[in-house]
């Protein structure tokens, strides 16, 4: 038997957090190419499109193998130097100018009616994940895990097992949501359901492919879609109730 029937119904929701909960893709953009300008570095916009949903840890160093001749470490900021001065930014951005993305505010009040726990799993750093949480009031976050804590960033499946455990619950009663092909795939990998709510200026990815649902916003997320996906196999009480009144 296959399809959502043939599995644990889902009771828990691990949600990406750039470009997915908040406004910051854009922003992390125009950080890693000013940054790494200033160690002489240019990247251009599908360059930094490329990268979307992999770790700062994993970005710096790759991206700066591209200089020649190699840089005097003595002299130059070390990655991880350059990666807090890309944080800082953005975090800096958040506190003062961030903004949820469309639906989001609609989608936690869903998942609550529901009863699902939520968890985060997140590419940025952990200091970035608080910020956020705090600028976007989001307190029934139950866990806030980043991949930058793991040995290894998305499309491993490494930050969304370790939400599960941190959820203690089973990966397969779990159902993610990304807006990038790269969290696709470590969802997936992880054997999570997952929804897919693409960057548009990476819809094109095939790897959104990998999604059991495509959807153009949080905005368009409802209980069908849920119960599409097993999240409940009955209608919510309320709404039984109400169809015998």
């Amino acid at each position: 038997m296959t399809g959502p029937q043939a599995r644990p119904p889902v009771t828990a929701v691990i949600l990406d957090m750039d470009g997915l909960l908040i406004v910051t893709e854009p922003v992390w953009r125009a950080a890693q190419a000013s940054v790494f300008a200033s160690i002489g570095i240019s990247l251009s916009e599908q360059d930094l499109l490329d990268t979307t949903g992999q770790t700062i840890a994993e970005v710096v160093p790759a991206w700066r193998q591209r200089r020649r001749p190699v840089p005097d470490q003595g002299t130059e900021p070390s990655n991880d130097e350059v990666a807090d001065a890309i944080t800082d930014q953005v975090i800096a951005y958040v506190a003062t100018d961030g903004v949820p993305m469309p639906g989001v505010t609609e989608a936690i009040a869903l998942f609550r009616k529901h009863g699902l726990r939520l968890a985060i799993a997140s590419s940025s750093p952990r200091r970035l994940i608080d910020a956020v949480c705090q600028r976007l009031g989001l307190t029934g976050i139950e866990a806030r895990c980043s991949a930058m804590d793991e040995v290894r960033g998305k499309p491993a499946p490494d930050v969304y097992l370790a939400a599960a455990r941190a959820l203690g619950i089973a990966p397969a009663s779990c159902l993610a949501i990304e807006d990038s092909a790269h969290g696709v795939a470590a969802a997936k990998s992880a054997g999570m359901r997952c929804i897919a709510v693409p960057d548009p200026l990476l819809a094109a990815d095939p790897g959104y492919g990998q999604a059991d649902l495509v959807l153009p916003s949080l905005r368009s997320l409802d209980d069908p879609a849920l119960r599409r996906l097993g999240v409940f196999a009955e209608p919510p009480r309320a709404e039984a109730a109400a169809s015998r009144d």
